[in-house]
C-alpha cells in the first residue's frame, strides 16, 4: 500500500512560491490599472482644458433640477438624450407675464415672442401661457429654444455646411407663407438671426424636410414628428380663426356694396316716383286732364303698385342690412376672440377692421 503525505494545512515552500506569485501578479494587475487610471486622467483634463464649454454644461446639467412642466416639454417634443441634456443645460424657467419682457425684449410688430435663448448666458427663456386651449405651443417653444441652444454649440464650419439645405427648404415656401413674413421680421430686427432662426424653426415645424437635415435632427430628437404634430395643432387653431374672419370680411364687404347698391336704386325709383306722382296729381286736378275715370284709375293702381314694389324692396334692403349688422357682431366676437388669442401668446397687434355698421 502506499504510503500518503501527512495532510496538513501549513504551506509547503511550493504552495507559498506559487501564492507569493499569484500575490505580485495581482499588485501587478492594480500597478497597471493605476497606470491607466492616471493615463485617463490626465487626458480628461486636456479634454476638459480644450472643452470648456461641455464641462459647463455637464456641471450645469448635474445640479439643474427641472420642474415637471419643463421635463414634460423634452418628453412630449420627444427630445432625444442629447436634446434633453442641452434644454437642461440652458436652465429654463418659465417667466409670467409681467416678468418676460425684462428678459426676452422684442420690438418686432406682430410677433409674440414665447421664449428666448440668451448668447451672453446661454439659458432659455419661456413665456408662461396660461391658456390651456394653446398649451402644445410651450412644448413647441420649448423645443425652438433647444435647437437655438444646440445651434451655439455646433462648430461654425457644421453651422455653414447646414445653411445651404436650409436656405434650399426656404426657397420651397409659397411666397405668401406666413414663415416667409415670419423670417422677414427676424431679419429686419436682426440680419443675422436668419440662418438660426430657420433651424430652429424648420426642425419643429415643417413635416418634410430633407434627408440630410431630418438626420441631423435625429441627433436631437427621438421622433421629430411628435414637436411637428403639437405645431400643426396649434397652428390649425389660428388657421381656423383666420379663415373664419377672411370669410366673414369677405361676405360683409359683398354685403355693404349689395347694400351701397340697393340703396341708391332705391333713392333713384322714390325720385322718380316721387315725381312722377306730383305729374299724376297735377293733370288730375287739371280740368280735362284725364277725359276717363279708367284712365285715371289706371294711372293711380300704377302708381301705387310702384310704390308697393318699393317699400318691399326698401324691407328686403332693411333684411339684408340687418343681417349685415348681425354678420358685424359676429366679425367683432371673433375679433375679439382673436385678440385675446394674441393677448395670450404675447402678440400686440392691431384688429382687423371692417366696414362700419350701415345703418
Amino acid at each position: 500500500m502506499t504510503d500518503h503525505e501527512p495532510l496538513s494545512t501549513a504551506p509547503t515552500a511550493e504552495r507559498r512560491g506559487r501564492a507569493a506569485r499569484v500575490g505580485r501578479g495581482i499588485l501587478l494587475a492594480a500597478a497597471v490599472v493605476a497606470i491607466i487610471a492616471q493615463s485617463a486622467l490626465v487626458a480628461s483634463t486636456a479634454w476638459a482644458v480644450a472643452n470648456p464649454r461641455a464641462v459647463s454644461d455637464q456641471l450645469t446639467v448635474w445640479q439643474y433640477d427641472p420642474t415637471p412642466a419643463i421635463s414634460g416639454y423634452a418628453t412630449r417634443a420627444a427630445m432625444s438624450e442629447r436634446g434633453r441634456f442641452l434644454f437642461y443645460a440652458s436652465t429654463p424657467s418659465v417667466v409670467p407675464d409681467g416678468e418676460f419682457d425684462r428678459v426676452c425684449s422684442s420690438e418686432q410688430p406682430d410677433i409674440g415672442v414665447l421664449g428666448c435663448y440668451t448668447l451672453a448666458d446661454g439659458r432659455i427663456y419661456l413665456y408662461d401661457i396660461t391658456n390651456i386651449d394653446l398649451a402644445a405651443f410651450e412644448v413647441v417653444v420649448a423645443a425652438h429654444e433647444m435647437l437655438h441652444a444646440a445651434w451655439d454649440r455646433l462648430p461654425l464650419e457644421q453651422q455653414q455646411a447646414l445653411a445651404e439645405p436650409l436656405e434650399q427648404v426656404f426657397a420651397e415656401l409659397e411666397p405668401d407663407s406666413e414663415l416667409v413674413e415670419r423670417i422677414a421680421a427676424y431679419e429686419q430686427n436682426d440680419p443675422t438671426s436668419r440662418i438660426p432662426e430657420l433651424y430652429a424653426i424648420v426642425g419643429t415645424e415643417l413635416p418634410s424636410i430633407p434627408a440630410e437635415l431630418e438626420q441631423h435632427y435625429a441627433e436631437y430628437f427621438d421622433d421629430r414628428s411628435a414637436v411637428v404634430a403639437l405645431w400643426q395643432e396649434v397652428e390649425a387653431i389660428f388657421q381656423q380663426l383666420e379663415d373664419e374672419l377672411n370669410r366673414l370680411n369677405t361676405e360683409l364687404e359683398a354685403l355693404s356694396a349689395q347694400i351701397d347698391e340697393e340703396q341708391a336704386a332705391a333713392e333713384r325709383a322714390a325720385a322718380a316716383l316721387e315725381r312722377d306722382i306730383t305729374a299724376f296729381n297735377a293733370r288730375a286736378s287739371r280740368p280735362g286732364g284725364y277725359t276717363s275715370q279708367s284712365a285715371f284709375e289706371r294711372d293711380r293702381q300704377a302708381l301705387i303698385d310702384r310704390q308697393s314694389a318699393l317699400t318691399r324692396r326698401i324691407d328686403e334692403t332693411n333684411a339684408t342690412i340687418d343681417r349685415y349688422n348681425e354678420l358685424v357682431d359676429e366679425f367683432t366676437a371673433l375679433n375679439e376672440q382673436a385678440a385675446a388669442l394674441d393677448k395670450d401668446l404675447n402678440i400686440d397687434r392691431e384688429p382687423i377692421e371692417t366696414t362700419d355698421t350701415t345703418e
